[in-house]
């Protein structure tokens, strides 16, 4: 069994907030190997890794997650980013596959393997 790995790295200059995506209510999402029972707050600086148990082959919906700006993303007050990860269909690397949004913060994606890579945050 492997499960997907996502090391999220905040470069910017302010929290970014991490939080499992509502539509996959069926999905327990993971801190740093801990059950993200809400959302959690990354300060500048730090980096954190996320995850879900998977069992079975790599999918392009393997995971759901919001990244937002702010803690009141709920509430059209923050700008966010819904996004799904999993394996893309043409590279077999894990990348974001669905998803968008709006937010103070940009992300990029860096050193993508099958079943892990790293999404780096910074001011947009």
């Amino acid at each position: 069994m492997s499960s997907p790995v996502v090391t999220v790295k905040n470069h910017s200059s302010r929290a970014i907030y991490i939080d499992s995506d509502p539509n996959w209510d069926d999905q327990e999402l993971l801190l740093d190997d801990k059950p993200l029972r809400r959302g959690f707050a990354l300060q500048p600086d730090l980096a954190a890794r996320i995850s879900v148990d998977w069992s079975g082959p790599g999918n392009a919906y393997m995971m759901g997650v919001i990244f937002a700006d702010g803690p009141d993303y709920d509430y059209c007050g923050d700008g966010f980013y819904q996004l799904t990860i999993g394996q893309d269909e043409d590279s077999g690397l894990l990348d974001v596959t669905d998803g968008g949004g709006e937010a103070k913060i940009a992300y990029s994606i860096s050193q993508q393997a099958p079943w892990s890579m790293t999404m780096d945050f910074a001011d947009s």
